[in-house]
């Protein structure tokens, strides 16, 4: 085998690692975002327990 075709092959390989390490990067960071809008979205949604049953306020 030529020193061409070894280089070219290592270079296709690590090309492939390093694809597949951003792409592993990028769904961890669309995750990570992914929480924290819905933890967010959940906070602002959350509606105060009203108290209900005995000893709870009239309802006007």
């Amino acid at each position: 085998m030529y020193h061409h075709d070894i280089m070219r092959t290592i270079m296709r390989e690590r090309a492939g690692e390093m694809r597949a390490e951003a792409r592993a990067v990028h769904a961890g960071r669309l995750a990570r975002r992914a929480r924290e809008f819905w933890a967010d979205r959940a906070e602002r949604n959350a509606r105060p327990a009203r108290p209900s049953g005995r000893g709870a306020a009239p309802a006007r």
